[in-house]
């Protein structure tokens, strides 16, 4: 299945026309997409959901000037870029690894010159368009289809400056302040200051073994009281080994989630970092050691992207957790219309992703991987990220006691979620237990853990006496 689909993609490729050229082309995912436009049905139209800002806010009137199909002929004299012929960097040289990564370790050359044809240096260094560059939005395109086919025939992709950005730009283009936003009761803590930074509310939902719970996001949907303000429609969620609790939503899980969110009309945004990190089946020791690529990409499960049949769902991936958080580069897939707005945004904030991070993410994805290679890499991080959890779950096992400390093996990510039960801590005995607040006890663990050489996750939770226990987050160190 995944080498038919790959060659789908490389057939396509092959017919092609030749990518958008000049200096900041016009670019789109609808130039790459491989399925008929008349195949599937079309999006939801979401300008009743749009913000304020957002509904007067279009396309920067520099940046649609340079739509354009000859931009080689024109002579821009308005947009202020600088002459390439007085940058200082001619060409760039890389080395990477091999996807594969066995034992005996392979390196792979590239380079990236000026006036290259397959990715011009002078042009990566230039102001860039919203989208990203063609040859890097090209094979991120690519990539959506391979892994998500998304079931409504308008959706685009467009490059970030990795997903904190990401987030900011679409609680504005959804958010008026003072408006609420859904999350898990437990969650990422920088969504929550940008949520706050915008004058925002948070709604907590609740959650059980398999993430947020879509029984309590119809009851609070359903019961809500308008004197608290306008009832949400944002729903941001992580799906898979989620910040903070490792939790992973199954199918099942977002079916649900997704016919509550059709039911009240709300829009979700799918902040998936840890997607690819597999960490197999939890009664394994090994996990998946034996694992092919053809299993591995069978095995992915289905996203939110993937269920979208009305185009409610923006979905955020990035290059931090798979490739290098210093390249400030991810993705995001969503319908024409939402693309449109969040580019616009975009044009009058951080412009484009860095140049030089897309020509870093083109040399190595798709002139030295190519996408059965990228699913290589992929699997290569869960093999590795699952070896460190099986040591992190034999110290757990070792050190903790099992009658105050209690955990579930995560199938995915880098987050293990422990619980403390302080029932039987002595000064519970004499009721001042009750008395600690969420940070005394934090403190508390921190400054031992100091001591011991140890930088703890912070921790999420709160001391009532009805519950007497303590939630910690720990991630699996090198």
């Amino acid at each position: 299945m995944l080498r038919q689909k790959i060659s789908v993609l490389e057939e396509k490729r092959a017919h092609s026309q030749p990518l958008p050229s000049g200096c900041a082309p016009y670019t789109s995912s609808g130039f790459f997409k491989s399925q008929s436009p008349n195949s599937k049905p079309s999006a939801k139209r979401w300008d009743h959901r749009f913000s304020l800002d957002t509904q007067q806010l279009n396309a920067s009137v520099l940046k649609a000037a340079a739509r354009t199909e000859n931009p080689s002929k024109i002579i821009t004299l308005a947009t202020g870029r600088p002459a390439a012929e007085f940058y200082p960097w001619a060409s760039m040289t890389l080395t990477g690894k091999e996807s594969s990564c066995g034992k005996n370790e392979k390196m792979a050359d590239m380079s990236c010159s000026a006036g290259e044809s397959a990715y011009d240096l002078s042009v990566a260094l230039n102001y860039g368009y919203a989208a990203g560059s063609p040859q890097a939005l090209l094979f991120v395109t690519e990539h959506v289809e391979l892994i998500h086919e998304p079931p409504y025939h308008d959706w685009e992709c467009s490059l970030t400056c990795g997903t904190s950005s990401a987030i900011e730009i679409a609680l504005r283009m959804f958010c008026n302040r003072s408006d609420w936003v859904l999350v898990e009761e437990f969650t990422y803590s920088g969504t929550i200051d940008a949520i706050k930074a915008q004058g925002l509310n948070i709604l907590g939902v609740k959650m059980d073994e398999c993430g947020l719970s879509p029984e309590d996001l119809d009851l609070k949907l359903s019961t809500w009281n308008t004197s608290t303000g306008k009832r949400p429609f944002v729903l941001y969620t992580i799906p898979s080994g989620q910040n903070p609790t490792g939790t992973t939503q199954d199918t099942e899980r977002k079916r649900a989630i997704y016919e509550v969110a059709e039911k009240h009309d709300l829009y979700i945004i799918e902040d998936d970092p840890y997607y690819f990190l597999q960490l197999g089946d939890s009664s394994l020791q090994d996990g998946f050691s034996r694992t092919s690529i053809d299993e591995y990409f069978r095995d992915l499960p289905a996203s939110y992207l993937s269920l979208d049949v009305s185009g409610r769902v923006m979905r955020l991936d990035t290059t931090s957790k798979i490739l290098a958080p210093g390249l400030r580069c991810g993705w995001m897939t969503a319908s024409s219309q939402v693309v449109d707005k969040f580019l616009a945004h975009t044009e009058t904030s951080t412009v484009s992703a860095s140049g030089p991070s897309q020509v870093m993410l083109y040399k190595l994805l798709d002139e030295t991987w190519g996408h059965r290679g990228f699913l290589e890499w992929l699997l290569h991080l869960s093999h590795q990220y699952r070896h460190r959890l099986n040591l992190l779950l034999d110290a757990c096992q070792r050190y903790l006691p099992p009658d105050v400390c209690s955990w579930t093996i995560p199938t995915q990510g880098m987050f293990l979620w422990i619980a403390l039960s302080l029932e039987k801590h002595p000064e519970a005995r004499g009721g001042c237990l009750i008395q600690w607040s969420g940070l005394d006890v934090e403190d508390r663990i921190f400054a031992q853990s100091k001591r011991k050489g140890v930088l703890q996750g912070w921790m999420l939770g709160k001391i009532e006496p009805e519950i007497h226990f303590k939630i910690l987050q720990v991630v699996t160190l090198p």
